[in-house]
Formats: C-alpha cells, structure tokens, sequence
C-alpha cells in the first residue's frame, strides 16, 4: 500500500489515465491526471510527486513529454519519471535516458507490463 504517495500521469489517451488512475488510487496513491504537458508541469510543481509517468508525443500539448520530463529534473533530479511512447524513437528514448528515467515503456503495452511497473511503483 502506497498510502499518501503522489503519482502524476500525463498522456492524450482518457482511456490509459482512467485505467491508470483507477489502478493507483485502489493501491493507495492520490493519483493526478492530465493530457496537457504545461498543466502536468504546473501539478508537479504544486503537488511534488513521488512519480511520473508521460507519454513522449502529446499532440494538443505546448510541448512534448521529453520536454516536459527535461522542466521536472530542472526541479527534482530524483523523481522516479517513466515514459510511455507508441512509435520507438531512439533519439527519444536516448534522451529520456541521459535524463534519467526509470523505464520506458512502449504502447501498447500488456496488462501485464501495467501491472508490473505500477506494483514496482507502489511497492
């Protein structure tokens, strides 16, 4: 049980932050939810999370998630970020990496690799 733990996710998908944010709050996370990266940098700097999880291409975003990963670690160099992508960019993925994620997770993934990486988070 994750008890008063704070997870932001940000992705376009309503239906991965329903399933996202259903699956965390009955682990016990106060989870936040949005599809716009400025909006999830103005919840991170309010909220603080223990972790993140964005998707890399936000299409109706200001930015990307890469970007809004690089304004977080500006802030917390700590934080456990995990990306999330439909399309394998190796130059995403390198850039995510130098900045220092946890995992980089690729849609769609199984329920299995949901499961897995939010018990890793919530343990």
């Amino acid at each position: 049980m994750v008890g008063e733990r704070k997870i932001l996710v940000v992705d376009d998908e309503e239906g991965i932050l329903e399933f996202m944010e259903d699956f965390l709050e009955r682990k016990g996370a106060k989870v936040f939810t949005t599809q716009d990266t400025a909006e999830g940098f103005e919840i991170f700097k309010r909220e603080r999370p223990y972790a993140c999880i964005i998707d890399v291409h936000l299409p109706y975003s200001p930015y990307d998630g890469v970007e809004l990963l690089r304004k977080i670690r500006e802030i917390d160099k700590d934080v456990i970020c995990v990306m999330l992508s439909r399309i394998e960019e190796k130059d995403k993925i390198q850039e995510a990496q130098k900045l220092g994620i946890y995992k980089y997770i690729f849609k769609p993934s199984t329920a299995e690799e949901i499961h897995q990486l939010i018990e890793e988070l919530t343990s």
